[in-house]
């Protein structure tokens, strides 16, 4: 129903709506997704009880989702949307939309500061309930949400953020699916992401960095990835980068045999964004393992060093002992210096006893293992 202070679709409304969407969901196996939005407590009970400042909340979430997404307000300060045949990527972008956006709209309309917390929930059509568990896993994706703010702020409090180590650039044209990508991927810890159609400003973003990863949309000429991919394999600076090509499926062979030696992967662009987001966090991967491969050589030169070192300690230890041995013979047995000719065995003796176990620590030659 229609509530008659506001205007506003009410629960009721909603759980009558969801019903008939679940029945969308099964019949045509797709996913849809749930937000449950939670206003700013600062936008006070007695504010929100006022019909035009609901209307206006209302209508800046309608604005900034789409046209065919539907709002609902569900309680006090919480509103309910459902966005039809959304997989949960979509539903944590929309989330992220609302969340950058709303404050905004909120202080041109109502002049008033507002901030949200926003639960996500995807509903696979195989396992479908009713709309009171879906509303209590939502709930507690809202607190989920909540406290991952909680933990921002407190992070926020206690210093500068910590420099991103892992850049993403997106270069081509700004696709849905790519805007996904990159919208997921800056929820990432550590991960900044650059969109640009310019090659020569994503070839800047990630010169100097350690870490980066180029994705390449398929709309870009052949001949356009092949030459910024030729630039980057011959930059001193950019040739270490992870390059992700994404081709059309018309012209995969093609691209596959263009691009053979100068990237690290050709995906389909219908692979899907979870595939393409999986193959970002693999591609930081492996330039952590060839970081750590390259500590390689300077170990085993280490190694080396305490395997000569070792063995040359032991000539010296075996000439104390050895003499040590022939004072001893010659000497009274209680006399003075005896007691301390013994000592200085028994720790010579411990000292060469600590030097074979080094020796056994760096006995194997392990160079050619990982040479091989």
């Amino acid at each position: 129903m229609i509530d008659t202070e506001t205007g506003l679709r009410n629960m009721e409304i909603f759980v009558e709506d969801l019903k008939r969407e679940l029945v969308r969901v099964r019949e045509h196996n797709y996913r849809t997704t749930l937000l449950l939005v939670k206003v700013d407590d600062r936008i006070s009970a007695d504010e929100l009880s006022n019909e035009p400042s609901l209307e206006e909340v209302s209508n800046c979430l309608s604005e900034i989702l789409r046209d065919n997404d539907s709002i609902y307000r569900i309680a006090e300060n919480r509103f309910v949307a459902i966005l039809p045949t959304t997989y949960e990527a979509g539903g944590e972008t929309a989330a992220l939309r609302l969340k950058r956006l709303i404050s905004k709209k909120i202080a041109e309309h109502l002049h008033i500061p507002c901030s949200l917390s926003v639960g996500v929930l995807s509903i696979d059509p195989q396992e479908i309930t009713d709309h009171t568990k879906l509303l209590d896993s939502l709930e507690k994706d809202l607190f989920r949400d909540q406290d991952c703010q909680k933990l921002d702020l407190d992070l926020a409090k206690r210093g500068p953020k910590k420099e991103k180590s892992r850049h993403v650039v997106i270069s081509g044209i700004k696709s849905q699916e790519l805007d996904v990508v990159a919208s997921i991927l800056s929820l990432k810890k550590d991960y900044e992401v650059h969109f640009t159609s310019s090659r020569e400003k994503g070839l800047d973003d990630l010169r100097g960095q350690r870490k980066g990863v180029l994705i390449v949309d398929p709309d870009i000429s052949l001949e356009s990835r092949l030459e910024i991919c030729k630039k980057i394999r011959s930059d001193r600076e950019l040739h270490d980068t992870y390059i992700i090509c994404l081709q059309n499926n018309l012209n995969l062979d093609t691209g596959i045999k263009n691009l053979a030696g100068l990237v690290d992967e050709v995906l389909p662009m219908d692979i899907g964004i979870d595939q393409i987001v999986r193959s970002v966090s693999a591609g930081f991967r492996i330039m952590d393992l060839k970081k750590e491969l390259s500590k390689i050589p300077m170990l085993l030169g280490t190694i080396d060093f305490i395997r000569r070192a070792s063995h040359q300690l032991n000539q010296p230890l075996q000439i104390i002992v050895g003499k040590i041995e022939i004072l001893l013979i010659n000497m009274e047995e209680n006399g003075t210096a005896t007691a301390s000719l013994k000592e200085i065995r028994k720790q010579a003796l411990r000292a060469a006893d600590i030097n074979q176990k080094i020796g056994r620590l760096v006995r194997h030659d392990i160079s050619s293992k990982f040479r091989s």
